[in-house]
Protein backbone atom coordinates (compact mmCIF):
# COMPACT_ATOMS: atom_id res chain seq x y z
CA UNK A 1 0.00 0.00 0.00
CA UNK A 2 1.44 3.48 -0.87
CA UNK A 3 1.84 5.80 1.53
CA UNK A 4 -0.12 8.98 2.20
CA UNK A 5 1.54 11.97 0.70
CA UNK A 6 2.53 14.93 3.19
CA UNK A 7 3.83 17.99 0.62
CA UNK A 8 5.74 20.95 1.80
CA UNK A 9 6.08 23.78 -0.56
CA UNK A 10 8.79 26.36 0.55
CA UNK A 11 7.87 28.99 -2.44
CA UNK A 12 9.16 32.43 -3.49
CA UNK A 13 5.90 35.09 -3.15
CA UNK A 14 6.44 36.62 -6.53
CA UNK A 15 3.27 37.94 -7.49
CA UNK A 16 2.76 35.99 -10.96
CA UNK A 17 0.80 33.18 -11.80
CA UNK A 18 3.20 30.83 -10.29
CA UNK A 19 1.97 32.23 -7.01
CA UNK A 20 -1.47 31.71 -7.74
CA UNK A 21 -0.88 27.91 -8.83
CA UNK A 22 1.02 27.04 -6.01
CA UNK A 23 -2.12 28.35 -3.66
CA UNK A 24 -4.52 26.44 -5.99
CA UNK A 25 -2.45 22.67 -5.57
CA UNK A 26 -2.16 23.25 -1.95
CA UNK A 27 -5.70 23.95 -1.48
CA UNK A 28 -6.63 21.21 -3.56
CA UNK A 29 -4.60 18.44 -2.04
CA UNK A 30 -5.81 19.50 1.40
CA UNK A 31 -9.89 19.13 -0.13
CA UNK A 32 -8.40 15.58 -1.13
CA UNK A 33 -7.39 14.99 2.85
CA UNK A 34 -3.75 15.29 2.05
CA UNK A 35 -2.11 17.57 4.53
CA UNK A 36 0.17 20.40 3.05
CA UNK A 37 1.35 23.33 3.30
CA UNK A 38 2.99 26.54 1.77
CA UNK A 39 5.89 28.94 3.45
CA UNK A 40 6.03 31.80 2.02
CA UNK A 41 9.73 33.11 1.33
CA UNK A 42 10.50 36.71 0.47
CA UNK A 43 10.87 37.74 -3.14
CA UNK A 44 14.64 38.22 -2.67
CA UNK A 45 15.37 35.06 -2.15
CA UNK A 46 15.65 34.70 -5.71
CA UNK A 47 18.59 37.35 -6.02
CA UNK A 48 19.93 37.40 -2.23
CA UNK A 49 19.75 34.29 -1.25
CA UNK A 50 22.27 34.59 1.55
CA UNK A 51 20.06 36.94 3.38
CA UNK A 52 17.57 35.06 4.31
CA UNK A 53 17.51 32.56 6.49
CA UNK A 54 16.44 29.06 5.13
CA UNK A 55 13.88 27.26 7.12
CA UNK A 56 13.34 23.56 8.03
CA UNK A 57 10.69 21.71 6.54
CA UNK A 58 7.80 20.20 8.80
CA UNK A 59 8.48 17.33 10.46
CA UNK A 60 5.32 15.41 9.14
CA UNK A 61 6.26 15.84 5.50
CA UNK A 62 7.42 13.53 2.96
CA UNK A 63 8.01 15.30 -0.18
CA UNK A 64 8.60 18.60 -1.50
CA UNK A 65 7.46 20.27 -4.35
CA UNK A 66 9.33 23.80 -5.32
CA UNK A 67 9.36 26.15 -8.37
CA UNK A 68 12.33 25.82 -10.67
CA UNK A 69 13.11 29.55 -9.84
CA UNK A 70 13.99 28.46 -5.75
CA UNK A 71 17.61 28.72 -4.78
CA UNK A 72 19.05 25.42 -4.31
CA UNK A 73 19.99 26.22 -0.34
CA UNK A 74 16.45 26.53 -0.29
CA UNK A 75 15.54 22.66 -1.04
CA UNK A 76 14.93 20.14 1.99
CA UNK A 77 17.91 17.67 1.71
CA UNK A 78 16.16 14.89 3.35
CA UNK A 79 12.75 15.20 1.08
CA UNK A 80 12.37 14.38 -2.82
CA UNK A 81 11.60 16.87 -4.49
CA UNK A 82 9.53 17.70 -7.45
CA UNK A 83 9.97 20.48 -9.49
CA UNK A 84 7.21 22.38 -11.98
CA UNK A 85 8.33 25.03 -14.39
CA UNK A 86 5.37 27.35 -15.82
CA UNK A 87 7.69 28.80 -18.97
CA UNK A 88 10.85 28.90 -19.70
CA UNK A 89 12.30 32.34 -19.95
CA UNK A 90 15.40 30.92 -21.36
CA UNK A 91 13.39 29.78 -24.54
CA UNK A 92 14.39 31.39 -27.89
CA UNK A 93 11.11 31.95 -28.29
CA UNK A 94 11.16 33.94 -25.19
CA UNK A 95 13.68 36.17 -26.29
CA UNK A 96 11.84 39.06 -28.18
CA UNK A 97 9.70 40.28 -25.55
CA UNK A 98 12.05 40.25 -22.71
CA UNK A 99 13.88 43.57 -21.90
CA UNK A 100 18.01 43.88 -21.61
CA UNK A 101 17.61 44.18 -18.14
CA UNK A 102 15.45 41.48 -17.75
CA UNK A 103 18.11 39.28 -20.05
CA UNK A 104 20.19 40.27 -18.04
CA UNK A 105 18.78 39.51 -14.67
CA UNK A 106 17.53 35.97 -16.17
CA UNK A 107 21.47 35.31 -17.20
CA UNK A 108 23.05 36.25 -14.12
CA UNK A 109 20.89 34.88 -11.18
CA UNK A 110 18.60 32.10 -13.11
CA UNK A 111 20.15 30.42 -15.40
CA UNK A 112 22.22 28.14 -14.09
CA UNK A 113 19.61 27.87 -11.06
CA UNK A 114 16.96 26.36 -13.43
CA UNK A 115 19.49 23.86 -14.98
CA UNK A 116 20.79 22.55 -12.34
CA UNK A 117 16.80 22.80 -10.52
CA UNK A 118 15.57 20.80 -13.73
CA UNK A 119 18.46 18.56 -13.50
CA UNK A 120 18.93 17.42 -10.09
CA UNK A 121 14.99 16.99 -9.02
CA UNK A 122 13.37 14.49 -8.16
CA UNK A 123 10.41 14.90 -10.70
CA UNK A 124 9.91 17.76 -12.90
CA UNK A 125 6.34 18.37 -14.22
CA UNK A 126 5.47 21.27 -16.95
CA UNK A 127 2.35 22.58 -17.32
CA UNK A 128 1.91 21.75 -21.57
CA UNK A 129 3.64 20.20 -23.52
CA UNK A 130 5.36 23.18 -25.56
CA UNK A 131 6.57 24.24 -22.21
CA UNK A 132 8.17 20.22 -21.62
CA UNK A 133 9.59 20.58 -24.83
CA UNK A 134 11.28 23.83 -24.28
CA UNK A 135 12.57 22.19 -20.89
CA UNK A 136 13.98 18.96 -22.24
CA UNK A 137 15.92 21.24 -25.07
CA UNK A 138 17.27 23.44 -22.28
CA UNK A 139 18.27 20.43 -19.98
CA UNK A 140 18.69 17.77 -21.77
CA UNK A 141 16.31 15.95 -19.27
CA UNK A 142 13.35 13.59 -21.00
CA UNK A 143 11.58 12.32 -18.15
CA UNK A 144 9.36 15.21 -17.82
CA UNK A 145 5.55 15.13 -17.04
CA UNK A 146 2.97 17.12 -18.30
CA UNK A 147 -0.09 18.01 -16.32
CA UNK A 148 -2.14 20.58 -17.32
CA UNK A 149 -3.56 23.94 -14.97
CA UNK A 150 -7.29 23.09 -13.78
CA UNK A 151 -10.06 25.58 -13.01
CA UNK A 152 -12.26 24.64 -10.57
CA UNK A 153 -16.14 24.38 -12.05
CA UNK A 154 -17.95 25.46 -9.20
CA UNK A 155 -16.58 28.35 -9.00
CA UNK A 156 -16.75 29.16 -12.59
CA UNK A 157 -20.31 28.35 -13.73
CA UNK A 158 -21.24 28.64 -17.34
CA UNK A 159 -22.88 31.82 -18.33
CA UNK A 160 -24.73 32.34 -21.07
CA UNK A 161 -25.14 36.26 -20.41
CA UNK A 162 -25.16 38.33 -23.37
CA UNK A 163 -23.47 41.74 -22.49
CA UNK A 164 -23.80 42.96 -26.45
CA UNK A 165 -27.80 42.88 -25.84
CA UNK A 166 -27.70 44.94 -23.28
CA UNK A 167 -24.91 47.76 -23.92
CA UNK A 168 -25.74 47.50 -27.48
CA UNK A 169 -22.09 46.48 -28.23
CA UNK A 170 -20.18 42.94 -28.10
CA UNK A 171 -18.47 43.29 -24.85
CA UNK A 172 -14.81 41.68 -25.26
CA UNK A 173 -12.48 40.73 -21.76
CA UNK A 174 -8.60 41.10 -22.10
CA UNK A 175 -6.84 40.11 -19.10
CA UNK A 176 -3.25 40.36 -18.28
CA UNK A 177 -0.32 42.27 -17.33
CA UNK A 178 0.86 45.44 -19.53
CA UNK A 179 3.87 43.97 -20.73
CA UNK A 180 5.06 43.49 -23.92
CA UNK A 181 4.97 39.36 -24.06
CA UNK A 182 0.79 40.25 -23.26
CA UNK A 183 0.97 42.59 -26.16
CA UNK A 184 -0.62 45.28 -24.78
CA UNK A 185 1.44 47.17 -27.14
CA UNK A 186 -0.83 45.99 -29.34
CA UNK A 187 -4.05 47.19 -28.24
CA UNK A 188 -4.94 50.96 -29.39
CA UNK A 189 -4.12 49.08 -33.21
CA UNK A 190 -7.04 46.32 -32.32
CA UNK A 191 -9.09 48.71 -31.08
CA UNK A 192 -8.38 51.31 -34.31
CA UNK A 193 -9.27 47.69 -36.29
CA UNK A 194 -12.45 46.85 -34.99
CA UNK A 195 -14.25 49.91 -35.13
CA UNK A 196 -17.54 50.83 -33.74
CA UNK A 197 -19.69 48.04 -32.07
CA UNK A 198 -17.12 46.60 -29.28
CA UNK A 199 -16.30 47.24 -25.76
CA UNK A 200 -12.66 46.35 -24.82
CA UNK A 201 -12.50 45.26 -20.91
CA UNK A 202 -9.21 45.40 -19.51
CA UNK A 203 -7.82 44.04 -16.60
CA UNK A 204 -4.68 44.15 -15.17
CA UNK A 205 -2.21 47.07 -14.44
CA UNK A 206 -3.04 48.98 -11.52
CA UNK A 207 -6.35 51.12 -10.70
CA UNK A 208 -3.67 54.32 -10.04
CA UNK A 209 -1.63 53.90 -12.77
CA UNK A 210 -4.44 54.34 -15.73
CA UNK A 211 -3.47 54.17 -19.41
CA UNK A 212 -5.94 56.27 -21.32
CA UNK A 213 -7.05 53.93 -24.95
CA UNK A 214 -9.80 55.50 -26.09
CA UNK A 215 -12.93 52.03 -26.31
CA UNK A 216 -11.03 50.43 -23.83
CA UNK A 217 -11.89 50.54 -19.72
CA UNK A 218 -9.41 50.04 -17.89
CA UNK A 219 -10.22 47.88 -14.75
CA UNK A 220 -7.09 47.29 -13.00
CA UNK A 221 -6.03 44.20 -11.01
CA UNK A 222 -9.37 42.43 -10.02
CA UNK A 223 -9.90 39.73 -7.73
CA UNK A 224 -10.76 36.42 -8.31
CA UNK A 225 -14.87 37.05 -7.64
CA UNK A 226 -14.36 39.99 -9.89
CA UNK A 227 -12.81 38.75 -12.31
CA UNK A 228 -15.13 35.91 -12.31
CA UNK A 229 -18.19 38.74 -12.68
CA UNK A 230 -16.14 39.72 -16.17
CA UNK A 231 -16.07 36.51 -17.49
CA UNK A 232 -19.74 35.82 -16.50
CA UNK A 233 -20.87 39.02 -18.47
CA UNK A 234 -18.95 39.57 -21.81
CA UNK A 235 -19.40 38.05 -24.60
CA UNK A 236 -16.18 36.77 -25.85
CA UNK A 237 -12.28 36.75 -24.15
CA UNK A 238 -9.63 38.43 -26.46
CA UNK A 239 -5.59 38.05 -25.90
CA UNK A 240 -3.30 39.93 -27.81
CA UNK A 241 -0.31 37.70 -25.99
CA UNK A 242 2.42 36.22 -27.94
CA UNK A 243 3.52 33.89 -25.50
CA UNK A 244 2.06 31.70 -23.48
CA UNK A 245 3.21 28.42 -21.20
CA UNK A 246 -0.17 27.47 -20.47
CA UNK A 247 -3.41 29.96 -21.27
CA UNK A 248 -5.05 30.56 -17.56
CA UNK A 249 -7.38 33.28 -19.53
CA UNK A 250 -8.01 31.12 -22.08
CA UNK A 251 -8.79 27.99 -19.77
CA UNK A 252 -11.30 30.34 -17.87
CA UNK A 253 -13.01 31.83 -20.71
CA UNK A 254 -13.93 28.23 -21.81
CA UNK A 255 -15.27 27.16 -18.21
CA UNK A 256 -17.87 29.92 -18.48
CA UNK A 257 -18.48 29.13 -22.21
CA UNK A 258 -17.24 32.09 -23.46
CA UNK A 259 -15.23 32.37 -26.87
CA UNK A 260 -11.75 32.68 -27.08
CA UNK A 261 -9.55 34.71 -29.84
CA UNK A 262 -5.87 35.14 -29.71
CA UNK A 263 -2.71 34.49 -31.74
CA UNK A 264 -1.87 30.70 -32.22
CA UNK A 265 1.40 30.78 -29.81
CA UNK A 266 2.97 29.04 -27.69
CA UNK A 267 0.92 26.73 -25.80
CA UNK A 268 -2.09 28.23 -26.55
CA UNK A 269 -3.05 26.02 -29.62
CA UNK A 270 -3.05 22.89 -26.84
CA UNK A 271 -5.75 24.87 -24.33
CA UNK A 272 -7.84 26.12 -27.17
CA UNK A 273 -9.22 23.86 -29.54
CA UNK A 274 -11.59 24.13 -32.81
CA UNK A 275 -14.93 24.81 -31.42
CA UNK A 276 -13.66 26.73 -28.75
CA UNK A 277 -12.80 29.95 -29.80
CA UNK A 278 -10.44 31.74 -32.83
CA UNK A 279 -6.42 31.62 -32.75
CA UNK A 280 -4.65 33.57 -35.77
CA UNK A 281 -0.98 34.17 -36.65
CA UNK A 282 0.73 35.96 -33.96
CA UNK A 283 0.83 39.82 -34.34
CA UNK A 284 -1.83 39.57 -37.15
CA UNK A 285 -3.68 41.93 -35.46
CA UNK A 286 -6.16 42.81 -38.79
CA UNK A 287 -6.88 38.43 -38.99
CA UNK A 288 -7.67 39.13 -35.13
CA UNK A 289 -10.19 41.85 -36.17
CA UNK A 290 -11.35 40.06 -38.73
CA UNK A 291 -12.91 36.94 -36.76
CA UNK A 292 -14.15 38.74 -33.92
CA UNK A 293 -16.31 40.86 -36.42
CA UNK A 294 -17.08 37.64 -38.19
CA UNK A 295 -17.87 36.64 -34.54
CA UNK A 296 -20.50 39.91 -34.01
CA UNK A 297 -22.23 39.07 -37.15
CA UNK A 298 -22.74 35.58 -36.02
CA UNK A 299 -24.21 36.76 -32.61
CA UNK A 300 -26.86 39.16 -34.81
CA UNK A 301 -27.39 35.46 -35.86
CA UNK A 302 -27.72 34.31 -32.61
CA UNK A 303 -24.98 31.81 -34.63
CA UNK A 304 -22.35 32.28 -31.80
CA UNK A 305 -19.57 29.75 -30.51
CA UNK A 306 -21.28 26.73 -28.66
CA UNK A 307 -21.02 27.59 -24.57
CA UNK A 308 -21.71 23.81 -24.00
CA UNK A 309 -18.48 22.96 -26.39
CA UNK A 310 -15.48 25.49 -24.67
CA UNK A 311 -17.06 23.50 -21.32
CA UNK A 312 -16.76 20.81 -22.55
CA UNK A 313 -13.42 21.01 -23.66
CA UNK A 314 -12.01 22.39 -20.03
CA UNK A 315 -13.78 19.59 -18.27
CA UNK A 316 -12.31 16.76 -20.21
CA UNK A 317 -8.91 18.44 -20.55
CA UNK A 318 -8.67 20.72 -17.76
CA UNK A 319 -10.68 19.47 -14.74
CA UNK A 320 -9.55 19.25 -10.81
CA UNK A 321 -8.88 15.35 -11.64
CA UNK A 322 -5.81 16.56 -12.77
CA UNK A 323 -4.45 17.27 -9.39
CA UNK A 324 -4.52 13.30 -8.82
CA UNK A 325 -1.29 13.09 -11.17
CA UNK A 326 0.37 15.15 -8.93
CA UNK A 327 -0.47 12.83 -5.69
CA UNK A 328 0.63 10.04 -7.98
CA UNK A 329 3.81 11.50 -8.81
CA UNK A 330 4.53 12.58 -5.01
CA UNK A 331 3.32 8.64 -3.92
CA UNK A 332 5.94 7.34 -6.62
CA UNK A 333 8.57 10.02 -5.03
CA UNK A 334 8.19 8.44 -1.79
CA UNK A 335 8.41 5.05 -2.57
CA UNK A 336 11.26 5.59 -4.33
CA UNK A 337 13.32 7.69 -1.35
CA UNK A 338 11.87 4.71 1.26
CA UNK A 339 13.90 2.13 -0.86
CA UNK A 340 17.12 4.26 -1.43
Amino acid sequence: MSQEPAVWFPSIRAGTGADVFIQRLCEALVARGIRAEITWLPHRVEYLPLSVKVPHPPAWANVAHVNSWLPRRFWPQELPVAVTVHHLVHDPAYGPYRSQLQKAYHDLFIRHRELQAIRRADAVTTVSYYVRQTVSLFSGRDDITVIYNWADFEKYPISLHDGRRVEGTVRLLMAGSRSRRKGYDLLPELVKALGTGFEIRYAGGHVDDPVKIDGVIELGWLSEDALIHEYMMCDAVVSLSRYEGFGYTALEAMVCGKPFYGFATSALPEVVAPGCGVLVPIDDVSALATALHDFRARLDQSEGISPSASRSRALSHFSPRNVDRYIDIYQSLIASKGTD
